[in-house]
């Protein structure tokens, strides 16, 4: 399943309702671009929907730590691990 690996963002369900009113299942996926992200050296290559990724654009390091500690319930175990070396 698309998840954002920062901030947990994922697929979300629903209805799509035609003119008649008929209602069919549609899935609405999240905006995910793959980024390469540095933290005290290290690099990683993530997932990130493109609101977190214009936030780290606009951060220096101190405040891409301060997203990473904020969002800490819901990294991916991958970033956590990443983060934990």
């Amino acid at each position: 399943m698309k998840r954002c690996e920062i901030s947990g963002k994922g697929m979300t369900f629903g209805h799509q309702v035609s003119h008649s009113h008929r209602c069919t299942n549609r899935v609405w996926k999240p905006n995910l671009q793959p980024i390469v992200m540095t933290v005290d050296g290290k690099s990683l290559k993530i997932k990130v929907c493109t609101k977190i990724l214009k936030t780290l654009k606009s951060a220096d390091a101190v405040e891409t730590k301060r997203i990473l500690k904020a969002n800490k319930d819901n990294l991916s175990p991958r970033i956590q691990k990443f983060l934990s070396k």
